[in-house]
């Protein structure tokens, strides 16, 4: 069987990822026909994954995967992850670990898996998310950060405490399963898999495969502060805390007036850095498109969308 290698070099940063070459050999030995098409920029991937057949794996991080999986929607292709990113929240939601090579040498004896995705109807345009979508505090912290720009870990930390000073809250309505949520909310997250960016772990029991996702909402309260979030997420238990509830949903409405809005590691409308002007609201601080007409969007899950090929469990997982 042919598998064609999509390969990130930038992916993670790490000198000590596996070269090209080396997923190639793994590949082959693995019993497959491996081919590689060089893809320096996203709009490449429509050319080289266009004819594409057998297997597709997707060597990179999060973003990497994304791009390739929503390139295959609706074809009969499966995808592999060897994960080489920073944070690798698909993969780790799928419980897949260790070192590429050797994961790849699991293709084997693949384990096929079906993956969720999410689908959002916008006033500009449909889009699509592996991991998660929101608005609040997240959205706030990646509109500040400019991912465009690049991975700095100063800018990170200056846009974080920059948006935890703030405290911007945002009022909204939500509509699901029948039930009418309002209120003012610090953040609001629709998710696929547990985490999201670097690894922000709002509901780690999430599922990617049961064509649910989830709703993390975070009331505007202070019973709470920010740092008991932090703290609680980084410890799994963020929904222990009074503020925070968590549901399930297939189809779910929410008002939208240009406030920034994340879809998985990236910020939308595109433009938004380029309209976007800070506006005091009942005494918050917040962060809107100007004269845009107030829509609906919509989210819904699109169940078993990609199939994913797993590497078959090593020694000691099988022996669990």
């Amino acid at each position: 069987m042919q598998a064609q290698l999509i390969y990130n070099a930038k992916a993670g940063g790490l000198s000590s990822s596996p070269k090209k070459e080396n997923l190639l050999n793994a590949l082959q030995e693995a019993g497959f026909d491996p081919v590689y098409k060089e893809t320096n920029e996203e709009e490449d991937l429509d050319r080289v994954l266009a004819d594409a057949e057998g297997l597709v794996v997707a060597a990179g991080g999060d973003g990497t995967v994304r791009a390739v999986a929503l390139r295959l929607l609706g074809r009969d292709v499966p995808l592999a992850i060897p994960p080489m990113g920073t944070a690798n929240n698909i993969a780790k939601s799928l419980d897949v670990w260790g070192e590429p090579l050797q994961l790849i040498s699991g293709l084997s004896e693949p384990q096929p898996r079906s993956f969720d995705i999410g689908r959002v109807d916008t006033p500009w345009g449909t889009v699509y998310f592996l991991e998660g979508m929101g608005f609040g505090f997240f959205a706030d912290v990646l509109a500040m950060y400019h991912p465009e720009k690049g991975k700095n870990i100063w800018r990170g930390l200056e846009a974080t405490s920059d948006i935890l000073l703030k405290g911007r809250t945002y009022p909204n309505c939500l509509r699901f399963n029948g039930n009418e949520i309002g209120g003012k909310f610090l953040s609001a997250e629709f998710l696929n898999t547990g985490t999201v960016g670097l690894r922000l772990k709002f509901a780690p029991d999430a599922s990617s495969s049961d064509g649910l996702l989830d709703l993390v909402l975070i009331e505007n309260d202070n019973r709470e502060g920010f740092l008991d979030y932090a703290a609680n997420m980084m410890l799994e238990h963020l929904d222990q805390l009074q503020t925070v509830t968590r549901y399930l949903f297939d189809e779910l409405r929410f008002f939208w007036d240009g406030f920034p809005i994340h879809v998985d590691g990236e910020i939308r409308p595109h433009d938004w850095h380029d309209r976007a002007e800070i506006k005091e609201t009942n005494g918050d601080p917040h962060a809107y498109l100007p004269d845009v007409e107030p829509a609906t969007i919509t989210i819904d899950v699109l169940p078993k969308a990609p199939t994913l090929w797993l590497p078959a469990p090593g020694p000691d997982k099988k022996n669990e």
